[in-house]
This record gives structure tokens, C-alpha cells and sequence, in this order.
């Protein structure tokens, strides 16, 4: 909105000047509102100057920054470069070395595989306890039905006796 304002105004002083120098070739002296409108253009002209300047400063501000923001970026990238080529090193020295312990470090996608064959295991051998679960369920159902209904016949027995 402001750089529109900025091209008015300018196009105002170009006009004005233009004015100026067409009354000043023709010899006829200005008249009292030509010279208060380009008093009021100039003034218009000047402030227009302070805020282009203002803009030119803040353009630089903000490309300095974008510089450093740009060393940065480049340090960073150098950083995570390094980092990367130091646990590319660890890792083929784990590989290619066995560790003080017992076992030495496997490669990440093994300790994967192992970890999800354990797991299996475990889900397997959970499987077969809820069976058993089941199974135990099943039989003290049963013994449970059978030992009611023998507690009813002989309760029924007894009360026929009477």
C-alpha cells in the first residue's frame, strides 16, 4: 500500500515539475495556488525520501540477517556432516571389533530382528497360558455342574423321605 502512495506522489512532483518548467519557459510568472501546490508536493516529496531511506536501511537489516542466518546454516551442516562421519567410524569399529563382554555389538537391524523374535516368544507363550486358562475353566465348570446337580438329587431325596 505504501510503495503505491510512493508512486503517487512521485508521479505528482514528476507532474508538477513538469508544470513548472512549461510556466517557466512561456515566461509567466506562477500563480499563488501553483506555487502552495508544489510547496505541498516538495514537502510530500521529502517525507517520501525519509521513508524510501527508512525501507533502503530495514532491506539491508534484514539481508545482513539473512546472511548470518546462513552462516549458521552452512556451520550447521558442516557440524552435522562431521557427526555423521564420526558415527560412521564407530560403527565399523563396533563391527569389525569384538567389545570386552562376552558379546559383541550387532548391527542395528539384527538387534531388530532379535527383538522382535523374543517378542513372538512372549506372545506365543502368553497364547498358551490363556489356553490353559481356558482349559482349567472348562474342567471346574464341569466338576462344578456335576457336584449341583448331585447336591440336588440327594437334597430332593431327603425331602421326599419326609
Amino acid at each position: 500500500m505504501k510503495i503505491k502512495q510512493l508512486a503517487c506522489l512521485i508521479l505528482a512532483l514528476f507532474l508538477s515539475n513538469a508544470l513548472v518548467a512549461q510556466v517557466s519557459t512561456s515566461d509567466k510568472s506562477l500563480s499563488s495556488a501553483d506555487v502552495l501546490a508544489f510547496e505541498q508536493s516538495e514537502s510530500e516529496y521529502k517525507e517520501v525520501q525519509k521513508e524510501l531511506k527508512q525501507l533502503e536501511k530495514q532491506r539491508k537489516d534484514l539481508l545482513d540477517r539473512m546472511a548470518a542466518l546462513d552462516a549458521q546454516q552452512k556451520e550447521l551442516v558442516t557440524r552435522t556432516e562431521k557427526l555423521e562421519a564420526v558415527y560412521d567410524g564407530l560403527a565399523t569399529k563396533a563391527a569389525s571389533k569384538p567389545s570386552g563382554r562376552k558379546t559383541s555389538m550387532a548391527p542395528v537391524g539384527s538387534l531388530t530382528k532379535q527383538f522382535q523374535e523374543t517378542q513372538m516368544s512372549f506372545n506365543l507363550q502368553y497364547l498358551q497360558l490363556q489356553q490353559q486358562m481356558q482349559n482349567e475353566n472348562r474342567s471346574y465348570t464341569a466338576i462344578s455342574n456335576i457336584m449341583k446337580t448331585k447336591h440336588d438329587t440327594v437334597k430332593n431325596s431327603i425331602s421326599n423321605v419326609r
